[in-house]
């Protein structure tokens, strides 16, 4: 049953594939996280800047509308890169318990036939024990 072999090592590879998947949507996630932390700074920046200087403050207001649309969209992404990364995760959860099937079947069926292989030795053993034991009882 060499079936069992493949198939354990396409589920690793396709776990492999999977983890990798999922380290790039946690870095796309992280990635957007970052430019929301780095736009709330500007943010702040800017507020300061307006209530420092009365030319900042005139720009301030068209500023201010683009940043909270740019946020909004940020979240928006965020929300669907995080939604990603979770069912990623999902669905390497089923594939590494697939594996794991496949790998508790093969153990299995290792075990199988080493008992099997045991039992056999053992019957062989018996009949050499029984002729040897006729044939010092012959003597």
């Amino acid at each position: 049953m060499k079936s069992l072999s493949t198939l354990i090592k396409l589920q690793k590879t396709r776990v492999d594939e999977q983890r990798q998947h999922l380290a790039r949507l946690q870095a796309r996630l992280q990635e957007i996280e970052n430019q929301i932390a780095q736009l709330e700074i500007k943010k702040a920046r800017e507020q300061v800047a307006a209530e420092q200087s009365a030319e900042a403050r005139t720009t301030y207001g068209v500023f201010l509308k683009v940043a909270v649309k740019r946020g909004r969209e940020l979240d928006r992404e965020r929300q669907i890169a995080a939604a990603a990364v979770e069912a990623a995760h999902n669905i390497l959860i089923e594939i590494f318990e697939e594996q794991k099937r496949y790998e508790i079947a093969e153990e299995a069926r290792v075990a199988a036939e080493d008992k099997e292989e045991r039992r056999r030795e053992r019957i062989e053993l018996d009949e050499v024990g029984g002729v040897v034991h006729e044939r010092k009882k012959a003597k």
